[in-house]
C-alpha cells in the first residue's frame, strides 16, 4: 500500500480539440455511464435572448391557515433583580433616515416609582 502522502499516478491527459468534445461518449472512471439533464429552457430564434430561472414558486413558504392559534407564547425575558428594578431584553425595529431599518436586541432596566 502506497503511503498517504505520495501523489497518486494519473493517466496521461489526451489533448482534444472543442469540437471532438462529445459528452455522450463520458465515461466515469467506474464504468458508469454520465447522463446528460436537458434544458428546461425553450430555444432562443436568432437575435433572441433567452433568460431562465428557477422557479420562484416551487420554494416559497405559503401563509399559515386561518385554523392555526397559538395557545400560549414566549414568556417574557425579564427578571426582578431588586424590589421595584426589573431588567429584561426586547426586541426593537427602528426606520433610520433614508429608508434603512435598524433592527435591534435592547437590554433595558425599569424602574418603580
Amino acid at each position: 500500500m502506497p503511503p498517504a502522502d505520495s501523489p497518486t499516478a494519473s493517466p496521461p491527459a489526451v489533448e482534444q480539440s472543442l469540437g471532438a468534445f462529445d459528452l455522450a461518449r463520458l465515461r466515469g472512471d467506474d464504468g458508469n455511464a454520465i447522463t446528460l439533464v436537458r434544458k428546461r429552457c425553450p430555444e432562443g430564434k436568432p437575435g433572441e435572448i433567452v433568460v431562465c430561472a428557477p422557479d420562484p414558486e416551487a420554494n416559497r413558504l405559503r401563509a399559515l391557515p386561518d385554523t392555526y392559534q397559538v395557545t400560549e407564547g414566549l414568556g417574557r425575558a425579564e427578571r426582578q433583580i431588586a424590589p421595584g428594578v426589573v431588567a429584561d431584553v426586547h426586541m426593537d425595529s427602528v426606520t433610520m433616515p433614508g429608508g434603512v431599518v435598524s433592527n435591534r436586541v435592547m437590554a433595558g432596566v425599569k424602574i418603580a416609582f
